[in-house]
């Protein structure tokens, strides 16, 4: 009887989580000037709760993964009051990213999002000193920044990965 008990909690766990994992296929990513709506690219889960812990109220992982062991993940954020500009925030970021990860590659990529926000993507390779392998794009919000860390534990899951940023711009 313990047995089949504990097969059928494991199967409610195993369960909820899979449910969980087609449940969020986008959200709202909300700030305290801005939101901006954001979708789980085609094979990756959108979490609103994995995160939360680490103040990442949205976190993106590959399916079959978790957040917590997943070899890529993306986060997405909208910057505090302080920063209005996209250009004054990205000076903040990379003076103290600069510190850790070293200089990134600035503006390897640049557009418009699809309702017409200008983005670029600031790509910060792993270091002797920091082993994430990082691009951000950085979005211009009426009177606000937002941004989306896509963040991978080794370079081939950074290649193999990293294009999936391109398709929130």
């Amino acid at each position: 009887m313990k047995t089949i008990f504990l097969f059928g909690i494991v199967s409610i766990v195993l369960c909820a989580r899979g449910l969980a994992q087609e449940t969020f296929p986008g959200g709202i990513v909300y700030g305290p000037k801005a939101a901006f709506k954001i979708d789980a690219p085609a094979g990756w889960v959108l979490d609103n709760s994995a995160g939360a812990e680490q103040g990442l109220p949205c976190v993106l992982y590959p399916k079959g993964s978790t957040w917590s062991d997943a070899n890529a993940i993306m986060y997405a954020k909208i910057a505090g009051t302080d920063y209005e500009d996209v250009r004054k925030f990205v000076a903040m970021a990379i003076q103290q990213m600069e510190k850790v990860h070293g200089k990134p590659k600035e503006k390897v990529d640049s557009g418009k999002t699809g309702d017409g926000q200008p983005y670029f993507i600031n790509e910060y390779p792993a270091t002797k000193s920091y082993s994430q392998w990082e691009r951000v794009a950085y979005i211009q919000l009426p009177k606000a920044v937002a941004y989306i860390v896509f963040s991978a534990r080794d370079e081939a899951s950074y290649r193999k990965n990293f294009p999936v940023l391109k398709l929130f711009a």
